[in-house]
């Protein structure tokens, strides 16, 4: 049953006139008796009885007209909701973010946003790359910003900045006046890591198989800020972007120097969805953002 068939049904009984009806509705007669006979045999029963030129409802028809009535007045409703919650002035957002952004990047985002758009609706998701990302297929979130990962058909990816990771270490440790750190320095130390399974663990795990390196693990986390507290207590270091806004005394990040090691920060939605205001707006919003940054 197709959407147009509702508005054909009701516009043929209110002007009982098929040729009149097919004027109103700018198609030709017979694209509208070919909706309608299809409509009937899809319901499995007659709605018109046709005497001469005029048609008119039969009792299936009348019963019809009533459900047509509430299904096209429900639409109206819901489609008025849904303007209502993706407008950019009072709509419903929800956004998904890495851990690890959230404190260096995205609470300084939410203020502008916020000041610019007050009356939207935040909702905000902490997670890792592949939970966002199946989040945002399942469409529990509207937009995420997370690094480069598995990103599935159909998912928009916009690149917002690279970030370069750094040897992060206590200020009191003995390489904290190094100008760089190669990686062979390393092998002593014990280490403070993210869990398995998140994005930036498999990067710092990909280092250390280039280098042959099995490290010593003393505590994996969920978060970059843990971590961070951890080595500011001096219970080992660690390989972390660049910590922007946390302010945890004594840590240092130092360059790496024999490895490029860097992540790209971007934000994903899906493409069906880069027409909706509110998502359009979140989007324009972030890239300005990160743009500014540079």
């Amino acid at each position: 049953m197709e959407w147009h068939h509702f508005e054909y049904f009701k516009q043929l009984a209110k002007l009982e006139n098929m040729s009149e009806t097919a004027k109103v509705l700018n198609v030709s007669q017979s694209a509208l008796s070919r909706a309608i006979k299809n409509l009937e045999k899809e319901l499995g029963v007659p709605l018109f009885n046709r005497i001469g030129r005029k048609i008119k409802l039969n009792k299936n028809g009348v019963s019809f007209l009533q459900t047509a009535n509430n299904i096209v007045s429900e639409m109206e409703i819901y489609k008025q909701n849904v303007d209502a919650d993706t407008n950019i002035e009072n709509g419903k957002l929800t956004i998904g973010f890495l851990h690890s952004v959230g404190v260096t990047y995205i609470s300084d985002f939410l203020k502008e946003f916020k000041s610019l758009f007050p009356n939207i609706r935040l909702k905000l998701i902490q997670n890792h790359a592949k939970n966002l990302l199946s989040m945002l297929d399942d469409g529990d979130v509207d937009i995420i910003i997370t690094t480069v990962s598995e990103i599935t058909p159909n998912t928009q990816f916009e690149p917002l900045l690279e970030e370069e990771l750094y040897i992060t270490l206590n200020d009191t440790h003995p390489l904290s006046n190094q100008h760089s750190i190669s990686i062979e320095q390393l092998l002593d130390e014990k280490f403070i890591l993210l869990k398995q399974n998140y994005v930036l663990r498999e990067q710092i795990d990909e280092i250390f198989h280039h280098f042959e390196i099995i490290p010593e693990i003393n505590f994996e986390g969920d978060e970059t800020i843990t971590i961070a507290a951890f080595i500011s207590s001096g219970l080992g270091i660690s390989i972390l972007p660049h910590l922007r806004n946390i302010q945890i005394a004594n840590l240092k990040q130092i360059p790496i120097r024999n490895y490029t090691a860097k992540r790209k920060i971007g934000l994903c939605y899906k493409t069906k969805n880069q027409t909706v205001p509110i998502i359009n707006q979140a989007r324009d919003s972030l890239v300005t953002y990160f743009q500014n940054m540079k």
